[in-house]
Protein backbone atom coordinates (compact mmCIF):
# COMPACT_ATOMS: atom_id res chain seq x y z
CA UNK A 1 0.00 0.00 0.00
CA UNK A 2 2.26 2.50 -1.33
CA UNK A 3 -0.06 5.59 -1.50
CA UNK A 4 2.13 8.58 0.30
CA UNK A 5 5.24 9.03 0.54
CA UNK A 6 5.77 9.90 4.38
CA UNK A 7 7.77 6.80 5.50
CA UNK A 8 10.50 4.29 4.45
CA UNK A 9 7.78 1.78 3.10
CA UNK A 10 5.99 4.07 0.43
CA UNK A 11 8.51 6.23 -0.60
CA UNK A 12 9.83 4.37 -4.04
CA UNK A 13 11.54 5.03 -7.09
CA UNK A 14 10.73 2.01 -10.11
CA UNK A 15 13.62 0.46 -11.59
CA UNK A 16 12.76 -2.40 -13.56
CA UNK A 17 13.69 -6.31 -13.40
CA UNK A 18 16.48 -6.13 -15.63
CA UNK A 19 18.18 -3.35 -13.85
CA UNK A 20 18.99 -1.13 -16.83
CA UNK A 21 22.50 -1.08 -18.67
CA UNK A 22 24.68 0.14 -16.33
CA UNK A 23 27.06 -1.65 -14.46
CA UNK A 24 24.75 -1.34 -10.95
CA UNK A 25 22.08 -2.80 -13.03
CA UNK A 26 23.33 -5.91 -13.62
CA UNK A 27 20.16 -8.31 -12.60
CA UNK A 28 21.93 -10.80 -10.05
CA UNK A 29 20.65 -14.68 -9.70
CA UNK A 30 17.96 -15.59 -7.75
CA UNK A 31 17.00 -18.76 -5.65
CA UNK A 32 13.58 -18.73 -7.68
CA UNK A 33 13.46 -17.96 -11.52
CA UNK A 34 11.74 -14.24 -10.84
CA UNK A 35 9.04 -14.46 -14.36
CA UNK A 36 7.06 -17.80 -13.13
CA UNK A 37 7.85 -16.69 -9.67
CA UNK A 38 5.60 -13.30 -10.83
CA UNK A 39 3.35 -14.70 -12.96
CA UNK A 40 2.34 -17.23 -10.64
CA UNK A 41 1.42 -14.48 -7.89
CA UNK A 42 -0.34 -12.15 -10.36
CA UNK A 43 -3.20 -14.84 -10.66
CA UNK A 44 -4.72 -17.37 -8.52
CA UNK A 45 -8.16 -19.68 -8.70
CA UNK A 46 -8.95 -21.68 -5.82
CA UNK A 47 -11.98 -24.64 -5.57
CA UNK A 48 -14.93 -22.41 -4.70
CA UNK A 49 -16.73 -22.27 -1.82
CA UNK A 50 -20.33 -23.02 -1.10
CA UNK A 51 -21.66 -20.94 1.33
CA UNK A 52 -20.66 -17.28 0.31
CA UNK A 53 -23.91 -15.38 0.87
CA UNK A 54 -24.43 -11.88 1.89
CA UNK A 55 -25.34 -9.78 2.99
CA UNK A 56 -22.21 -10.47 5.90
CA UNK A 57 -20.67 -8.77 8.97
CA UNK A 58 -17.00 -9.37 9.16
CA UNK A 59 -15.40 -9.24 12.09
CA UNK A 60 -11.31 -8.23 12.61
CA UNK A 61 -8.29 -6.86 13.66
CA UNK A 62 -7.56 -3.81 12.48
CA UNK A 63 -3.29 -2.99 13.29
CA UNK A 64 -1.81 0.54 12.73
CA UNK A 65 1.60 1.57 12.71
CA UNK A 66 1.80 4.82 15.37
CA UNK A 67 4.83 6.55 13.79
CA UNK A 68 4.72 8.98 16.87
CA UNK A 69 5.65 6.82 19.70
CA UNK A 70 6.82 3.16 17.60
CA UNK A 71 4.05 1.16 18.27
CA UNK A 72 1.70 -1.23 16.58
CA UNK A 73 -1.68 -0.72 17.78
CA UNK A 74 -4.49 -2.87 17.54
CA UNK A 75 -8.78 -2.24 17.69
CA UNK A 76 -11.52 -4.67 17.02
CA UNK A 77 -13.62 -3.63 14.37
CA UNK A 78 -17.07 -5.01 12.35
CA UNK A 79 -17.70 -4.16 8.64
CA UNK A 80 -21.49 -5.34 7.40
CA UNK A 81 -21.41 -5.62 3.68
CA UNK A 82 -25.31 -5.63 2.00
CA UNK A 83 -24.27 -7.29 -1.52
CA UNK A 84 -20.91 -9.03 -3.21
CA UNK A 85 -19.50 -5.53 -4.31
CA UNK A 86 -18.69 -5.88 -8.64
CA UNK A 87 -17.83 -2.58 -8.58
CA UNK A 88 -14.01 -2.48 -6.29
CA UNK A 89 -12.37 0.76 -6.51
CA UNK A 90 -8.67 0.08 -4.44
CA UNK A 91 -7.06 2.97 -3.09
CA UNK A 92 -3.45 1.72 -2.85
CA UNK A 93 -0.82 0.36 -4.90
CA UNK A 94 -0.81 -2.92 -2.79
CA UNK A 95 -4.30 -3.60 -2.46
CA UNK A 96 -4.37 -3.38 -5.88
CA UNK A 97 -1.93 -6.21 -5.99
CA UNK A 98 -3.66 -8.28 -4.41
CA UNK A 99 -6.87 -7.70 -6.44
CA UNK A 100 -5.40 -8.39 -9.43
CA UNK A 101 -4.51 -11.63 -8.13
CA UNK A 102 -7.44 -12.92 -6.38
CA UNK A 103 -10.71 -11.02 -7.64
CA UNK A 104 -11.56 -11.09 -11.20
CA UNK A 105 -10.31 -7.99 -13.21
CA UNK A 106 -13.80 -7.35 -14.62
CA UNK A 107 -15.01 -6.04 -11.30
CA UNK A 108 -11.84 -3.45 -10.79
CA UNK A 109 -13.18 -0.45 -12.37
CA UNK A 110 -10.94 2.05 -12.02
CA UNK A 111 -6.95 2.39 -10.46
CA UNK A 112 -5.12 5.18 -7.96
CA UNK A 113 -2.62 6.64 -10.59
CA UNK A 114 0.22 5.24 -8.59
CA UNK A 115 -0.86 1.66 -9.75
CA UNK A 116 0.03 2.70 -12.88
CA UNK A 117 3.54 4.27 -12.08
CA UNK A 118 6.16 2.16 -12.96
CA UNK A 119 8.18 4.26 -10.35
CA UNK A 120 5.62 2.66 -7.58
CA UNK A 121 4.50 -0.73 -8.90
CA UNK A 122 5.18 -4.07 -10.04
CA UNK A 123 1.63 -4.26 -12.68
CA UNK A 124 2.03 -0.53 -14.08
CA UNK A 125 1.54 -2.14 -17.41
CA UNK A 126 -1.29 -4.20 -16.75
CA UNK A 127 -3.09 -1.51 -15.04
CA UNK A 128 -2.66 0.91 -17.38
CA UNK A 129 -3.96 -1.20 -20.21
CA UNK A 130 -7.36 -1.98 -18.10
CA UNK A 131 -7.81 1.94 -16.31
CA UNK A 132 -9.09 3.90 -15.98
CA UNK A 133 -6.74 5.96 -13.91
CA UNK A 134 -7.80 8.32 -10.97
CA UNK A 135 -5.19 10.82 -9.28
CA UNK A 136 -5.28 9.85 -5.38
CA UNK A 137 -7.02 13.28 -4.62
CA UNK A 138 -9.54 12.99 -7.20
CA UNK A 139 -12.18 12.27 -5.17
CA UNK A 140 -14.98 13.07 -7.23
CA UNK A 141 -13.64 10.72 -10.05
CA UNK A 142 -14.29 7.87 -7.54
CA UNK A 143 -17.35 8.51 -6.46
CA UNK A 144 -18.76 9.42 -10.38
CA UNK A 145 -17.42 5.87 -11.21
CA UNK A 146 -20.18 4.54 -8.92
CA UNK A 147 -18.47 2.44 -6.78
CA UNK A 148 -19.95 -0.39 -4.60
CA UNK A 149 -16.44 -0.44 -2.23
CA UNK A 150 -13.70 1.36 -2.60
CA UNK A 151 -10.78 -0.48 -0.16
CA UNK A 152 -8.39 2.43 1.37
CA UNK A 153 -5.69 1.68 3.82
CA UNK A 154 -4.48 3.17 7.01
CA UNK A 155 -2.63 6.09 5.73
CA UNK A 156 -4.58 7.16 2.98
CA UNK A 157 -5.25 10.69 3.25
CA UNK A 158 -8.03 10.90 5.88
CA UNK A 159 -9.45 14.11 3.92
CA UNK A 160 -10.43 11.95 0.75
CA UNK A 161 -12.30 8.92 3.26
CA UNK A 162 -14.41 11.51 4.96
CA UNK A 163 -15.76 12.78 1.24
CA UNK A 164 -16.23 9.47 0.35
CA UNK A 165 -18.21 9.11 4.02
CA UNK A 166 -20.16 12.01 3.09
CA UNK A 167 -20.96 10.37 -0.49
CA UNK A 168 -21.95 7.32 0.88
CA UNK A 169 -19.80 5.51 -0.78
CA UNK A 170 -18.51 1.82 0.60
CA UNK A 171 -15.41 2.01 2.12
CA UNK A 172 -13.06 -0.68 3.84
CA UNK A 173 -9.70 0.78 5.69
CA UNK A 174 -7.34 -1.56 5.81
CA UNK A 175 -4.09 -1.77 8.49
CA UNK A 176 -0.93 -2.64 8.61
CA UNK A 177 1.26 -4.23 6.04
CA UNK A 178 4.34 -4.48 6.96
CA UNK A 179 5.30 -7.95 7.10
CA UNK A 180 4.61 -11.27 5.10
CA UNK A 181 2.43 -12.44 8.45
CA UNK A 182 0.20 -9.48 7.86
CA UNK A 183 -0.10 -9.19 4.34
CA UNK A 184 -1.15 -12.64 4.22
CA UNK A 185 -3.88 -12.07 7.15
CA UNK A 186 -4.74 -8.54 4.87
CA UNK A 187 -5.23 -11.24 1.90
CA UNK A 188 -7.60 -13.13 3.99
CA UNK A 189 -9.30 -10.60 4.67
CA UNK A 190 -9.51 -9.05 1.13
CA UNK A 191 -10.88 -12.27 -0.11
CA UNK A 192 -13.84 -12.28 2.48
CA UNK A 193 -15.30 -9.00 1.72
CA UNK A 194 -15.36 -9.03 -1.78
CA UNK A 195 -16.63 -12.92 -1.58
CA UNK A 196 -13.30 -14.37 -3.22
CA UNK A 197 -11.81 -16.33 0.24
CA UNK A 198 -10.97 -19.56 -1.95
CA UNK A 199 -8.61 -17.81 -4.34
CA UNK A 200 -7.23 -15.74 -1.10
CA UNK A 201 -6.60 -18.73 1.17
CA UNK A 202 -4.62 -20.64 -2.74
CA UNK A 203 -2.94 -17.33 -3.45
CA UNK A 204 -1.64 -17.09 0.68
CA UNK A 205 -1.08 -20.87 0.22
CA UNK A 206 1.57 -20.50 -2.98
CA UNK A 207 3.20 -17.42 -0.78
CA UNK A 208 3.65 -20.00 1.79
CA UNK A 209 4.61 -22.77 -0.49
CA UNK A 210 7.17 -20.82 -2.24
CA UNK A 211 8.63 -19.20 0.45
CA UNK A 212 9.50 -22.56 1.60
CA UNK A 213 11.26 -23.26 -1.88
CA UNK A 214 13.30 -20.21 -1.44
CA UNK A 215 14.70 -20.91 2.31
CA UNK A 216 15.91 -24.11 0.96
CA UNK A 217 18.16 -23.22 -1.77
CA UNK A 218 19.47 -20.38 0.58
CA UNK A 219 23.17 -21.26 1.17
CA UNK A 220 24.18 -22.54 4.59
CA UNK A 221 26.17 -19.52 6.67
CA UNK A 222 27.70 -20.41 9.71
CA UNK A 223 26.27 -17.23 11.36
CA UNK A 224 23.82 -14.83 10.09
CA UNK A 225 24.76 -12.13 7.78
CA UNK A 226 23.86 -8.71 9.07
CA UNK A 227 22.33 -6.25 6.70
CA UNK A 228 22.02 -2.58 6.80
CA UNK A 229 19.84 -0.48 4.53
CA UNK A 230 20.62 3.04 4.10
CA UNK A 231 18.40 5.28 2.69
CA UNK A 232 18.77 9.23 1.54
CA UNK A 233 19.54 11.23 4.67
CA UNK A 234 20.81 8.60 6.41
CA UNK A 235 17.52 6.68 6.91
CA UNK A 236 17.51 3.41 8.84
CA UNK A 237 14.37 1.20 8.75
CA UNK A 238 13.99 -1.04 11.80
CA UNK A 239 11.52 -3.95 13.28
CA UNK A 240 8.42 -2.64 11.77
CA UNK A 241 9.62 -1.92 8.07
CA UNK A 242 8.84 -4.27 5.11
CA UNK A 243 13.21 -4.53 5.22
CA UNK A 244 13.06 -6.50 8.02
CA UNK A 245 10.63 -9.07 7.11
CA UNK A 246 12.71 -9.45 4.05
CA UNK A 247 15.58 -10.23 5.98
CA UNK A 248 14.26 -12.73 8.11
CA UNK A 249 12.63 -13.91 4.93
CA UNK A 250 15.76 -14.81 3.55
CA UNK A 251 17.73 -15.47 7.22
CA UNK A 252 19.82 -12.29 7.67
CA UNK A 253 19.89 -9.57 10.33
CA UNK A 254 18.50 -6.56 9.77
CA UNK A 255 21.13 -4.60 11.78
CA UNK A 256 18.37 -1.11 11.84
CA UNK A 257 15.97 -3.71 14.03
CA UNK A 258 19.27 -5.13 16.05
CA UNK A 259 20.17 -1.55 16.91
CA UNK A 260 16.53 -1.12 18.29
CA UNK A 261 14.93 1.02 15.69
CA UNK A 262 11.67 0.58 15.93
CA UNK A 263 10.04 2.64 12.29
CA UNK A 264 12.86 4.88 10.57
CA UNK A 265 15.72 6.87 12.19
CA UNK A 266 18.38 8.83 10.62
CA UNK A 267 21.97 8.01 11.80
CA UNK A 268 25.31 9.43 11.15
CA UNK A 269 28.41 8.01 9.81
CA UNK A 270 30.04 7.98 13.70
CA UNK A 271 27.19 5.07 14.25
CA UNK A 272 27.25 3.42 11.04
CA UNK A 273 30.87 2.30 11.52
CA UNK A 274 29.79 1.28 15.12
CA UNK A 275 27.50 -1.01 14.02
CA UNK A 276 29.62 -2.46 11.45
CA UNK A 277 27.08 -4.27 9.14
CA UNK A 278 28.81 -7.22 6.66
CA UNK A 279 26.80 -5.79 3.64
CA UNK A 280 24.90 -2.41 3.27
CA UNK A 281 21.96 -1.93 0.55
CA UNK A 282 21.51 0.93 -0.73
CA UNK A 283 18.82 2.54 -3.35
CA UNK A 284 19.30 2.02 -6.77
CA UNK A 285 19.69 5.49 -8.71
CA UNK A 286 21.35 7.34 -5.99
CA UNK A 287 24.65 8.28 -5.35
CA UNK A 288 24.63 6.74 -1.96
CA UNK A 289 27.27 3.82 -3.04
CA UNK A 290 30.04 6.26 -3.59
CA UNK A 291 29.54 8.60 -1.14
CA UNK A 292 29.98 5.49 1.60
CA UNK A 293 32.86 4.14 -0.19
CA UNK A 294 34.56 7.71 -0.25
CA UNK A 295 33.49 8.90 3.33
CA UNK A 296 37.21 8.60 5.22
CA UNK A 297 34.80 8.13 8.60
CA UNK A 298 34.04 4.88 7.19
CA UNK A 299 37.03 3.26 5.48
CA UNK A 300 38.15 0.89 8.70
CA UNK A 301 34.14 -0.24 8.13
CA UNK A 302 34.43 -4.16 7.00
CA UNK A 303 31.65 -3.40 3.97
CA UNK A 304 33.42 -0.44 2.89
CA UNK A 305 36.71 -2.35 2.80
CA UNK A 306 35.18 -5.21 1.25
CA UNK A 307 33.01 -2.83 -1.72
CA UNK A 308 30.08 -4.84 -0.04
CA UNK A 309 27.40 -2.05 -0.79
CA UNK A 310 25.06 -3.23 -3.37
CA UNK A 311 22.02 -1.52 -4.82
CA UNK A 312 18.40 -2.56 -4.63
CA UNK A 313 15.64 -1.46 -6.93
CA UNK A 314 13.11 0.82 -4.29
CA UNK A 315 10.34 -0.95 -5.93
CA UNK A 316 10.97 -4.60 -4.82
CA UNK A 317 11.90 -3.04 -1.18
CA UNK A 318 8.37 -1.34 -0.42
CA UNK A 319 6.06 -4.20 -1.57
CA UNK A 320 3.00 -4.36 0.52
CA UNK A 321 1.44 -7.50 -1.49
CA UNK A 322 2.37 -11.12 -2.18
CA UNK A 323 5.19 -9.72 -4.68
CA UNK A 324 6.91 -9.15 -1.32
CA UNK A 325 8.35 -12.55 -2.23
CA UNK A 326 9.23 -11.16 -5.43
CA UNK A 327 11.17 -8.59 -2.68
CA UNK A 328 13.38 -11.74 -0.47
CA UNK A 329 13.95 -13.48 -3.47
CA UNK A 330 15.95 -10.51 -5.11
CA UNK A 331 17.21 -9.57 -2.25
CA UNK A 332 18.40 -13.13 -1.58
CA UNK A 333 20.32 -13.24 -5.15
CA UNK A 334 22.25 -9.94 -3.82
CA UNK A 335 22.83 -10.90 -0.51
CA UNK A 336 24.46 -13.84 -1.09
CA UNK A 337 26.48 -12.64 -4.36
CA UNK A 338 24.87 -15.17 -7.11
CA UNK A 339 25.19 -18.18 -4.95
CA UNK A 340 22.47 -20.00 -6.80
Amino acid sequence: MRLCAVIFVIIVFFVTPLWGTSTEGIFPKTPLEEKALRAELSWVRGKSLMDNAYPKTIHYIYEVLNFRNDTLEQEERTFTIKSKPLRIIPHAVGVTEILWAICPRERLIAFNELAADQKFSFLANEVKKQGPIFNAQQVECVVGAKPDLVFTVFYSDPGFKEKLKQANVPLFDLGYFGTIESIKKQILLIGKVIGEEANAEALVKIIDTRLIDLKTKLPKMLKPLRVLYYDKGGYIPGKFSNFNSLCEMIGVINVGAEQGIKSLKQIDFETLLTWDPDIIIVPQGSNLKEQLLKSPVLATMQAIKKESVRYLPHVYLAGESQFMLLSANLLAGIVYNNAF
